[in-house]
């Protein structure tokens, strides 16, 4: 692969970890799974690769019921069929004994009958109606899950033997941004709600993984043929192979700079926040001042002061522009790796990409659409103060 700035990234924010991630394909699983998933705590989005429960999801328990109402049905309402056959295996053999009904012994199966009807009853209806289980139809779904792990992208765990590929690195800092991005203080605020409602962060970064899956399989296939009679040809895929890699390289760093205007974002609210706090003790003081000082330049010198809110607010509004131009950066993969092509023309080495690297994958995902038109940035930091004020001046 041609040299690229992501390996300088990488190797800051990656090269001393190694890979431990495990992203679902969402277009692999029905949205009821995912649901179910969910509920159950496993952390399978890239956005939240950085817990340690992502790992509980590498075990076959996650096409199976096995939690807590599953075992309370399953435990008791067979230990009371269990308990209660014995009973009355027990009471019948002692009736053919004596030759006649074995009443205690009939009447305590039949106890035993009744309270594991109950039983099962009672907790059978909590696990059906239980959010983390699967239904039949899920855990076929289940089963059938496409993730993106380390092993997929070409990476061979050890230290003789060990292997990397430049697709796995460049996925490994895709997850690695995710979960930053993810992380910042903007990415939750209140003012940043609409714009986050565009940016389906995870389905981003899985589409990235499923392309670069694409690229390890056609180039392995590649390399193999490299040295037949048709090594001309096999170069010139090759070729385009590795302009389509540098399209999803050029996302990924679109990535990069969208976590830096969010951190720069988050420096701006910080700021934000303690001059509104600074604003309300100031307007506390003024009050208080002027019912006892009763002086008029006291009232301009506060409002001077409070001056700087708007300077913060100004420069969110900014950001919060650059934010929306650098999203839709990495919002489209396809038509970046399309316009890579047209720049390279060729109509044979095309269709080469267009079989090798550019081929959309049947189980590929496309970005979510904008669920909402977004406000102006102004408008919305406006809003969201306004709200504050009000909230401020509502009576306890």
């Amino acid at each position: 692969m041609a040299r690229h700035p992501w390996n300088r990234l990488w190797r800051q924010m990656c090269s001393g970890r190694l890979p431990s991630y495990r992203v679902l394909v969402p277009d692999s699983v029905t949205d009821s799974v995912q649901r179910v998933w969910e509920a159950r705590g496993y952390d399978f989005p890239a956005s939240r690769q950085g817990s340690t429960v992502v790992r509980h999801l590498s075990a076959p328990a996650e096409s199976r019921n096995l939690f807590k109402s599953s075992m309370y049905f399953r435990g008791l309402t067979g230990g009371g069929i269990v308990t209660t056959g014995a009973v009355g295996a027990g009471t019948l053999g002692i009736s053919a004994l004596v030759g006649d009904l074995f009443t205690a012994g009939a009447v305590t199966t039949g106890v035993l009958a009744a309270a594991t009807g109950v039983t099962g009853a009672v907790t059978g209806r909590r696990y059906l109606k239980d959010p983390k289980r699967l239904s039949k139809k899920d855990r076929a779904s289940a089963r059938s899950a496409r993730w993106i792990t380390p092993q997929s992208l070409g990476f061979v765990p050890g230290i003789k033997n060990g292997q990397d590929t430049d697709e796995q690195r460049l996925f490994h800092l895709a997850v690695t941004l995710a979960t930053r991005i993810a992380s910042t203080r903007a990415w939750t605020h209140p003012v940043l709600a609409d714009h986050v409602a565009r940016v389906d962060l995870d389905e981003t970064v899985a589409s990235v993984g499923v392309r670069l899956i694409e690229l390890v399989q056609v180039r392995v296939e590649l390399d193999a043929m490299r040295d037949g009679t048709e090594a001309a040809r096999v170069n010139a895929y090759l070729t385009r192979l590795a302009e389509a890699f540098e399209s999803v390289a050029d996302r990924v760093m679109a990535m990069h700079e969208y976590l830096e205007h969010l951190r720069a974002l988050d420096e701006q609210l910080i700021a934000l926040d303690h001059s509104e706090r600074t604003r309300e003790m100031g307007e506390r003081v003024l009050d208080i001042v002027s019912r006892t000082a009763g002086d008029d330049t006291i009232g301009a010198q506060f409002r001077d002061l409070n001056l700087e809110a708007e300077s913060h607010a100004e420069s969110i509004a900014r950001l919060l522009a650059d934010l929306d131009h650098t999203a839709e950066e990495f919002d489209d993969l396809d038509a970046q790796i399309q316009r890579a092509q047209e720049s390279s023309g060729g109509s044979g080495a095309a269709e080469g990409v267009e079989d090798s690297g550019g081929a959309r994958s049947a189980s590929g995902t496309t970005p979510q659409a904008a669920l909402t038109a977004e406000a102006d940035p102004a408008a919305r930091i406006e809003h969201y103060l306004d709200e504050k004020r009000e909230r401020r001046d509502e009576p306890s």
